[in-house]
């Protein structure tokens, strides 16, 4: 009987490394492809040939051949701890805990993040490629936006408080993707962001006439008859 009970509690953990053998070898066979014949003269085919897995074996675990040049998961790590933050903190500041508790990373380290990370500066020209990639930083934008509305408790689709951070994480997730930007502190965007609207905060401030005011304020300054 304990025999049985062990046998029970490992298979998951073998089906799991197994998996896990399975996901590399598809995309180490993909980007030794990538780097030898170029992307756009690598086949699927071939991949899983190289890989020696089926073909519907491939897209049980990879969407597409683009998929092989971004981390898995991308970005899940820092939502789900934007998500979890204590919920004491405003927005911005549950995004940098978010930040602070993942190293900020987008795509898991792994042994072939150097590779995988060249070769997308290599072939981010490539329509697909590109258009992959945005795909991911949107999907990436919106769920951070639906998990700021959920933090404020308001309709995302009438507040805009989601939807001005999700553009800021567009905008930072597409330097990161797309220009290859690496390693910019999200303290860094914090500072820029904050610089930005700065100016924008004065008028608030001091605010100007009341602009239904301003005909009677004519009417009486006006030239006597």
């Amino acid at each position: 009987m304990q025999g049985q009970g062990t046998d029970t509690a490992a298979e998951p953990g073998l089906r799991d490394r197994k998996r896990a053998r399975t996901r590399q070898a598809i995309r180490t066979a993909g980007l030794d492809l990538f780097e030898e014949q170029g992307f756009e003269s690598t086949t699927v085919d071939q991949i899983c040939r190289h890989a020696d897995v089926a073909h519907r074996t491939f897209f049980r675990y990879y969407e597409c051949k683009e998929a092989l040049l971004f981390g898995m998961d991308f970005g899940l790590a820092v939502l789900d701890a934007f998500a979890a933050a204590p919920p004491g903190l405003g927005i911005w500041e549950a995004f940098e805990h978010a930040g602070a508790t993942t190293d900020g990373q987008l795509e898991e380290p792994a042994e072939h993040t150097v590779r995988r990370r060249a070769l997308r500066r290599r072939f981010i020209g490539i329509r697909s490629v590109h258009d992959f990639a945005l795909i991911m930083i949107d999907t990436f934008s919106q769920r951070a936006a639906a998990i700021a509305a959920d933090r404020l408790g308001v309709d995302v689709a009438a507040d805009l408080r989601p939807h001005a951070l999700a553009a800021l994480l567009a905008g930072m997730t597409r330097r990161h993707v797309v220009d290859g930007e690496e390693g910019r502190p999200l303290a860094d965007w914090a500072v820029a962001f904050r610089q930005l609207l700065g100016p924008l905060a004065g008028p608030e401030s001091e605010p100007g006439p009341d602009p239904e005011s301003e005909p009677e304020a004519a009417s009486a300054s006006g030239p006597a008859g």
